[in-house]
């Protein structure tokens, strides 16, 4: 289950002017590099990485406090998929979830459709108003849970 059906169109000079940030070489590189792999999540030290291998001037720090910024603007999404460590990913403009396998490590999308109603039930039961909200759930994928996966996991 991924983003099946859903377009990225993104235009990463537009979008960062459109928020009233300037537009540096460094942000530049930084969005290009998330807006290269819209469904991926990185690690702000992938993200670095990568920006480095074409900006070498441009130095972690730099891509960190790059990253917070662009988080406090609503276009990157900050999400936890274990690992106690935070992963980046465009905002898209429909909402999603993480399915993340234990055994793998494959992150999958699941949009809002998915977990229908979920906040009206919360709501219901408890009195509580879910505000935005990410979830992300952590078991098994569908290659990892047929017989002949299982099989090898065990023994292998």
């Amino acid at each position: 289950m991924s983003d099946e059906g859903h377009t990225h169109s993104v235009a990463p000079a537009d979008v960062l002017r459109e928020h009233g940030r300037r537009l540096t070489p460094q942000r530049a590189m930084i969005w290009d590099v998330l807006a290269a792999q819209p469904d991926s999540h990185l690690s702000a030290e992938e993200i670095a990485a990568r920006v480095q291998e074409l900006l070498p001037q441009v130095n972690a720090s730099t891509v960190y406090r790059t990253l917070d910024v662009l988080v406090e603007d609503g276009l990157v999404l900050r999400t936890d998929l274990g690992e106690s460590k935070a992963y980046f990913e465009p905002a898209h403009e429909h909402p999603h979830h993480h399915l993340v396998c234990e055994r793998c490590g494959r992150v999958d999308h699941v949009h809002d459709d998915v977990l229908a109603g979920v906040a009206d039930r919360v709501l219901e039961r408890s009195g509580f108003v879910v505000g935005a909200r990410e979830v992300t759930m952590h078991g098994v994928c569908r290659s990892c849970s047929t017989p002949s996966a299982t099989h090898e996991h065990d023994h292998g």
